[in-house]
């Protein structure tokens, strides 16, 4: 029940960097649509000679747009899903699943289901928590796509605050604008973001049968305000030992991360939802995926080797200047083969 102050947290550094939601998901679709990296990847090589699609099997009866061609862990795949996708992968050059042989239709089923299957793992391994998390910082991230504060205005309120420092006599030295623009800029626009909310918020002070008190209607619960206090007190204060007007100010506290994850659930859709934490489940099994130097080694040999291969004139970055790129797709790669290994695929 910690949850409350936890994603309080996240919403002061909210807008501090890219979510891993947006990076992690171009990544993913970069996988989905590689010919070469991910392994169990379909191979397409027997598929088409000089551009002309090579006949698989003669006469192959066509379904239905609408039939279902697979399910993958309980979910259907739409013969038009599939075409599209094999499309897409053949440059146009084959247009309909059931050519493929069936064992280059479960490959080319396992490469459409990635996110899919990763979605699945998502909704059960992430902790509510985390998954509130999630949502917040994704949810932050477009509301600041809307708020637009300019340089002029950050530069205004940093003369100001330095005016103030300077009217206050203190010792403390005085940041160069450059250096805290950024962040100046970031506060603000979180600001921007989280007023509106606040604006006619209801917060009541209860202090009955363990509810601390409410929050436009919403109960906040003594243990989520102990957690509150906790964090910002190192442990030294209390919410039963605290007086009425400071638990007020407790509650004020907790308000923007409650407001904030009961306006994600209207304005983020399900696609938004399950992408941001389908990604953010991916990328924290890829940080924790083990490349040896041997495999990274490896993985750079068959580049060079391909690089020789097409007698390309570009200079090959060194070893060390590859070797993080190399490691995240290889982890990637192991990822998505791991996760596809426990998925259930039914052709139809």
């Amino acid at each position: 029940m910690k949850k409350n102050f936890v994603i309080l947290c996240t919403v002061a550094g909210l807008c501090s960097g890219q979510a891993s939601a947006d990076g992690l998901k171009n990544s993913l679709s970069s996988m989905m649509n590689k010919k070469d990296t991910a392994p169990g990847m379909v191979d397409l090589s027997t598929l088409s000679v000089n551009g002309k699609a090579r006949p698989m099997q003669p006469q192959v009866k066509t379904r239905s747009s609408k039939a279902v061609v697979a399910t993958v862990d309980g979910h259907k795949i739409i013969k038009k899903d599939a075409d599209a996708y094999i499309a897409k992968r053949t440059n146009g050059q084959i247009k309909n699943f059931d050519v493929l042989p069936t064992k280059q239709r479960i490959r080319l089923i396992q490469e459409m289901s990635v996110s899919t299957v990763a979605e699945s793992k998502a909704k059960k391994e992430l902790t509510e928590q985390e998954k509130v998390g999630v949502l917040t910082r994704v949810w932050m991230q477009k509301q600041a796509k809307k708020v637009n504060i300019t340089d002029a205005q950050v530069k205004e309120v940093y003369d100001k605050m330095k005016e103030r420092a300077l009217e206050s006599k203190s010792t403390k030295p005085i940041p160069e604008f450059a250096a805290i623009k950024n962040n100046m800029k970031m506060q603000m626009t979180e600001k921007a973001i989280v007023a509106p909310l606040m604006k006619d918020v209801k917060i009541t002070v209860i202090n009955a049968n363990m509810i601390a008190g409410s929050i436009n209607d919403s109960y906040i619960s003594i243990e989520d305000a102990n957690s509150a206090l906790n964090s910002i007190s190192k442990g030294k204060a209390k919410w039963e030992t605290i007086p009425d007007a400071d638990r007020k100010k407790v509650l004020q506290m907790i308000a923007p991360t409650r407001l904030i994850e009961e306006a994600l659930k209207k304005d983020l859709s399900e696609k938004e939802k399950n992408t941001a934490l389908t990604n953010f489940w991916m990328q924290n099994k890829i940080m924790k995926t083990d490349v040896s130097d041997k495999e990274l080694k490896d993985a750079y040999k068959n580049i060079e080797k391909a690089s020789k291969k097409a007698k390309s004139t570009k200079k090959l970055p060194s070893f060390e200047q590859l070797k993080q790129t190399l490691h995240m797709q290889i982890a990637k790669e192991k990822v998505i083969a791991d996760l596809m290994k426990s998925a259930k695929i039914k052709l139809k």
